[in-house]
């Protein structure tokens, strides 16, 4: 796909809050009326699928990038070099930061954003509840104590009064997690971190091109951090970004990413060689940068076609009792939408268990999961673990490090309420498609709505 749009006429054309064209446009009356007989009938008691064409495939490549990564392959250079380096300038000049390193994984770029922080053991870091253990690592790896904020159920974000009552003399940072593509408050976290001195860690890992008020997420916090991995809006397979506008954080990141070595050593060379700070080897390969410059110039189409076919469908399945579309944040002008979430009410569906409805909506051809399990990560074993190493035990009491006490100081009932009635639609190549594709989905939630009596007894 290519895309002439001005960074302007995008921001309009994408507009999240201000797409009232596309919202009239959706609003309608039941699709399900327009066919009748067997095609009402649900697929799971027999009837077609609403949807049996299949949809756009994910990850997607256009056959006419293979000649960029082929030549890359010929070079024979493969280590970190100046595809990589281009590949940081493009991604810096489209997201608005003034630098950006490239690194292996998306996991990796959270770790090292802590990892040269002023961060230590006794210090606490508030995180985000509805993620997993990747967003983590970086704040553990430190022997750091990390410290959650429920979330609001409607818009599956880290709550920022929440955040606020977490504060204590020993609170660094703020670990914000967008998940689904959606945004956190970004502003109202923003002024807390500045209120109280924090540094704020992005994982903007599924939230690619979200914006609020047309600014990037990820070029909010003191540093935003990407992943690329293969199921993620902008794929390479594996690959990660750190953002930043500290020039002095990152030269250590740089640092960090390349062994320790000093930033103006190249990769592979054997002059001037001492590590000057601890560090690790997480550098990008030429390859993924190759791959990563091709899918970048789909992006921003992309991110404009889901955001089209988001603004059509949520109306429509917003009119459907049982289903409510997550909430942006007022101000979102633009969604990734790496998952297309909504809350499901089962006692609207007559009792229709969420894990039914799921079934019954894949069966209609529309990929659905129930999101993350219902496994809060403050009570996942791998916190417990770093619990037990003589660091912890150096610096923090016994009482902090009980293991039952500390799951009921980071109880979080707002996420333990989405854990119950979330729905994720994998919209990555779902939202490619066309209004006839959207229209579908409505049609499938329809069936399911209409029969489910029927499917709950079944």
């Amino acid at each position: 796909m290519k895309t002439n749009l001005s960074r302007r006429e995008f921001l309009k054309r994408s507009s999240v809050a201000g797409g009232s064209a596309w919202l009239a446009a959706g609003a309608a009356g039941s699709l399900l009326a327009e066919v009748s007989g067997e095609a009402a009938t649900p697929a799971l008691l027999g009837g077609p699928k609403a949807h049996a064409k299949g949809w756009p495939a994910w990850p997607a490549w256009d056959p006419a990038d293979d000649a960029a990564v082929t030549q890359v392959l010929h070079s024979r250079t493969w280590s970190r070099s100046k595809l990589v380096k281009e590949f940081e300038e493009k991604w810096a000049a489209l997201l608005g930061a003034k630098y950006c390193l490239a690194v292996v994984n998306g996991t990796n770029a959270l770790s090292a954003s802590f990892m040269v922080m002023d961060l230590n053991p006794g210090d606490e870091v508030i995180c985000a509840p509805y993620t997993f253990s990747a967003s983590l690592l970086g704040v553990l790896y430190k022997g750091a104590m990390p410290v959650f904020a429920d979330i609001d159920p409607l818009t599956y974000q880290m709550d920022p009064a929440k955040v606020e009552e977490k504060i204590t003399p020993r609170t660094k940072a703020i670990l914000p997690v967008h998940i689904c593509g959606y945004a956190t408050d970004m502003e109202r976290i923003m002024e807390i971190a500045r209120k109280h001195k924090l540094q704020v860690v992005e994982d903007v890992c599924q939230a690619h091109l979200t914006a609020i008020n047309g600014k990037n997420l990820g070029t909010f916090g003191t540093t935003g951090c990407f992943s690329f991995q293969t199921s993620k809006v902008m794929p390479i397979g594996e690959g990660g970004a750190i953002l930043t506008d500290d020039a002095a954080l990152y030269d250590k990141v740089y640092s960090y990413h390349n062994y320790g070595y000093k930033t103006n050593v190249a990769p592979g060379s054997y002059e001037n060689i001492a590590a000057f700070i601890l560090g690790n080897k997480i550098r990008m390969a030429e390859y993924q940068a190759a791959i990563g410059l091709c899918q970048m110039r789909k992006l921003e189409e992309q991110t404009r076609i889901r955001n089209e076919n988001a603004a059509y469908l949520t109306p429509k399945l917003a009119a459907i009792p049982g289903i409510t579309p997550v909430k942006p944040y007022p101000g979102v002008t633009r969604l990734s939408y790496y998952m297309y979430p909504f809350i499901y009410n089962e006692a609207e569906f007559n009792g229709l268990s969420r894990a039914d409805f799921v079934k019954a909506l894949s069966a209609e051809g529309v990929p659905a999961s129930p999101g993350y399990p219902k496994y809060p990560i403050y009570t996942q074993e791998f916190i417990h673990e770093m619990f037990k190493t003589e660091v912890y035990k150096k610096f923090y009491t016994s009482q902090e490090l009980d293991w039952e006490a500390y799951k009921a100081r980071n109880h979080c009932p707002g996420l333990l309420k989405t854990f119950d009635t979330s729905v994720w639609l994998s919209s990555t190549g779902m939202l490619l498609g066309s209004k006839a594709d959207m229209d579908d989905v409505v049609r499938a939630v329809e069936k399911i709505h209409k029969n489910s009596a029927r499917l709950r007894s079944a």
